[in-house]
């Protein structure tokens, strides 16, 4: 007998293994969110009235994230993992200063080599590289949100009814289509081959 196990497959099977394709969920959510997101000054007027719709919709949409797809399950995975962690951390932390005195007393009159590697990379060069590549983040998301309302008011100007709209349809495509890329592009799309032997 032979075990098939190229066949694709959606979210996790029996033994945990991961899903070989995109999460649907996943792929509405964003779409819609981003639909609704450029489709705000169509319905709102304000400025202050869309900062709040749009904040409505961006919440809206993590809590759906986190609460109904396979990226939010992950996500909630890893929070709970980094708090195990920090507990285990301040756990041999409170118990350092025993074995701190116990290593000076063995140390003392010799010389004692510094912690960690000559090169290790200092927390204010990491800081610094990530708050660096947030700011370059928000910065192209600033200058897209300003580009995809321009496009809207000058086909407003047209006279193209729900101008805003139809850039988020455009938009909301663009970013549902990149959510079903997402998985092959981080190496965990399309089926592999477990290697399981075939019997005859």
């Amino acid at each position: 007998m032979t075990y098939d196990a190229a066949a694709p497959t959606s979210g996790r099977d029996p033994r945990g293994m991961s899903k070989a394709g995109p999460d649907p969920r996943s792929v509405a959510v964003t779409g819609l969110a981003t639909l609704a997101w450029y489709a705000v000054p169509d319905v709102v007027g304000p400025r202050w009235g869309r900062a709040v719709a749009k904040a409505a919709v961006l919440s809206t949409a993590v809590g759906l994230v986190l609460a109904a797809t396979d990226e939010g399950r992950e996500a909630r995975e890893g929070v709970r993992a980094t708090r195990d962690e920090l507990r285990r951390i301040a756990d041999d932390a409170s118990e350092a200063p025993a074995a701190a005195r116990g290593a000076d007393e063995n140390t003392l009159g010799r010389d004692v080599e510094p912690d960690g590697p000559a090169g290790a990379v200092r927390p204010a060069v990491v800081g610094g590289a990530v708050l660096g590549a947030v700011a370059a983040v928000g910065t192209l998301a600033v200058v897209g949100e300003r580009w995809a309302y321009r496009l809207g008011e000058r086909w407003r100007g047209r006279g193209v009814r729900c101008p805003h709209t139809r850039v988020g349809l455009i938009l909301g495509t663009v970013a549902a289509g990149l959510t079903c890329l997402e998985p092959g592009l981080r190496g965990g799309g399309g089926a592999r081959s477990v290697g399981i032997p075939a019997r005859r």
